[in-house]
This record gives structure tokens, sequence and C-alpha cells, in this order.
């Protein structure tokens, strides 16, 4: 083969290469739609990045280009404590006895015939009552919270302190303070014996009651022991009976 016959047959194959349009065109459009999808994804990122970001401490914008602004503290949602009132001294209760009636109240506790009361008992507002119970010396004291010392002490534990051996005073049910004794008077010589308890109220009064055991604190003794033990005078003296 000579050169001529090399040039036709190279002129041949090249005019058999003609470009396929219909391809050309068709993957054209495959990479403008690939080119504007990424253009999209590349806008969404931007937009993105600047969309607000919410945190525990408050509102924050990306993508700015300034500095960042202070973070919005949240609303305290607690509500502002509001201090307590001091609690309020119990209404003072009102005596539904005068000192005529305490020896037939006493009995409608404890049952058993009753004298009436001495003639040194009284005053009505503030009775302290003598009388006898089966025979035995008794004493109710019914005082309000001035009595002994002139002042009122709306506190009972520190009456009950004020007023005798505070060792012996001890809780009571209800915010009463309740004070136990018993002895001899005279503590030699065969004296009488007193078992005595006194609640002390928080509606500002004071319970008084005493046993002897004779007819009273002058006897003659009449019997080992008073008839009535510290429990029950304790009961007595807690009962609501006495006040309105």
């Amino acid at each position: 083969m000579n050169e001529k016959d090399v040039t036709d047959l190279l002129q041949r194959a090249t005019r058999e290469l003609s470009p396929d349009v219909h391809t050309m065109v068709a993957y054209g459009l495959r990479r403008g739609r690939v080119r504007q999808r990424r253009r999209r994804a590349v806008a969404a990122g931007a937009a993105s990045a600047a969309a607000v970001l919410v945190t525990v401490g408050g509102v924050q914008l990306l993508g700015s280009a300034g500095p960042a602004p202070r973070p919005i503290a949240p609303a305290d949602s607690a509500t502002p404590s509001v201090p307590s009132p001091a609690p309020s001294r119990a209404a003072k209760a009102r005596l539904a006895v005068a000192t005529e009636q305490v020896p037939t109240t006493f009995a409608s506790i404890a049952p058993g015939e009753v004298s009436p009361p001495s003639a040194k008992s009284g005053p009505d507002s503030a009775p302290v009552v003598d009388f006898t119970w089966r025979g035995f010396g008794i004493r109710v004291g019914l005082t309000p919270d001035d009595y002994v010392t002139g002042r009122s002490i709306p506190d009972p534990a520190r009456r009950c302190a004020e007023q005798g051996d505070g060792s012996v005073c001890r809780p009571g049910p209800d915010g009463t303070v309740v004070s136990t004794s018993s002895f001899t008077n005279p503590a030699v010589d065969g004296g009488t014996q007193v078992r005595s308890v006194t609640v002390f109220r928080p509606d500002g009064w004071d319970v008084l009651v005493m046993a002897y055991n004779g007819p009273g604190k002058e006897g003659p003794v009449t019997a080992d022991a008073p008839p009535l033990g510290l429990p029950q005078l304790q009961r007595i003296a807690s009962s609501d009976v006495w006040f309105r």
C-alpha cells in the first residue's frame, strides 16, 4: 500500500466518525442538572448556617459576621417566696364555771359526793376552790396566765418554769405543759400527803388539781395516800369541761 492509499483510508475513517449529537446533548443536560443540584445544596447549606440556634442559656444567631448577641436569660418561673406569718397565740378561753360550780363539775369527771366550796374559795374570775370529794380534801385552781406574776405570760413552758422547778415540766397534749408533784406537808411527824398536777394551757389558763390523804391540808390523815393518782388528776385537769 502506497502513501496515497493510506491517505484515502484515513479520510474515509474520519468521515465515518461523525459526532453523535443526541448523545452529546443528553450528556450535557445531565451535567447541567447535576450542577444545578449542587448549587441548590450549597444555597440550602448557607441558609441552614444562618438559622437560629436555641440554646439553654438563650437564643443565638449563627452565620452573622458581627459579634454574637448576648444570650437572653430565661424568665424565672419560680414563685417568689413569701415569708410565713408568725403563728398567732391561741385565743384565750373563757371559764365555763363559777366558784360554786367547781365541786359538781369535778364530780362530773370523777363521780363521788362533794361538799360545797370552802368560805375562802374564789373569786369567780380566777377560782381557787377547796372542797371535799368522798371525804378527802380537793383543791381546784383555774387561774389566768397573769395570776402569779401580774403580767401575762403566753408561753406555757415559761409559766411552768417560773412558777416552780422547771425540771418537772414536760410537754403535754395539744400544746400544753404539765407539772406533777407528790410531797408530804409537813415533811415530818406524819404530815398530810399531797398529790398535785398543773396543766399549763396555750390558751392562757392554768388548771391545778390537788388531792390530800385527809379532809384537807391541815389533816387529820385518814388514809395512807390520797384517793386519786397523778394520771387521774391530770385527766381531770386536762378536761375541757372547765372552759368554753
